[in-house]
C-alpha cells in the first residue's frame, strides 16, 4: 500500500517574512521599507530634491538634485539621520552620504481620496462682472463666461 502524505497545517506568517523568503535579495526588502519611510519622515522640500538610492553597511546613500543641496543636507545630516532612525528604528542606518545624481521615482500614495463636493453656482453675479459680460458681443460666449463666473464665485 502506498504512503499517503499527510498535509500539515501551516502557521500564518507576516507578509514581510514571506516576501523575504521569495525575494531574490532579502536586503532589498529593508531598502524598500526605508525608502518608503524617507518620504514620510522628511519635509516635502527635502523629498523633492533628495532621495535614497542604496543602503550599504549602515550608510544610506542619497542622491540630490544639485551640489548645493548635497552640501546643505550634509550640514543637516545629524537631524535627518535622527528623523530616519525615528521612523525606521529596526533598520541599522548609522550615517548618511549625499551626492549629486538622478532621483528615483517616488511611489505615489494610491489610497482613494474623495472628490471635492460639487460647486454650486452663485445665484447673483457682482455688478462689475455683469457690466463686463454686457461688453461681450457673442451671446453664446457671454452665456459660457457667465456660467464659468457663477461657478467660480460660488465656491
Amino acid at each position: 500500500m502506498p504512503k499517503v502524505k499527510v498535509r500539515r497545517r501551516s502557521q500564518l506568517l507576516p507578509l514581510g517574512q514571506l516576501v523575504r523568503r521569495i525575494h531574490p535579495q532579502p536586503g532589498q526588502v529593508d531598502d524598500a521599507r526605508l525608502f518608503a519611510w524617507w518620504v514620510r519622515a522628511l519635509p516635502a522640500r527635502v523629498v523633492e530634491r533628495a532621495r535614497p538610492v542604496r543602503l550599504r553597511h549602515g550608510t544610506l546613500h542619497v542622491h540630490c538634485t544639485s551640489s548645493a543641496w548635497a552640501q546643505e543636507l550634509s550640514f543637516m545630516s545629524d537631524a535627518l539621520l535622527a528623523r530616519v532612525q525615528q521612523f525606521a528604528p529596526d533598520l541599522t542606518v548609522r550615517s548618511l552620504r549625499f551626492r549629486v545624481g538622478p532621483l528615483p521615482a517616488v511611489a505615489r500614495d494610491t489610497r482613494w481620496i474623495p472628490p471635492p463636493p460639487p460647486r454650486r453656482p452663485a445665484t447673483e453675479l457682482p455688478e462689475d462682472v455683469g457690466r463686463a459680460l454686457a461688453r461681450i458681443g457673442d451671446d453664446e460666449l457671454r452665456a459660457t463666461v457667465a456660467r464659468a463666473a457663477a461657478l467660480s464665485l460660488g465656491r
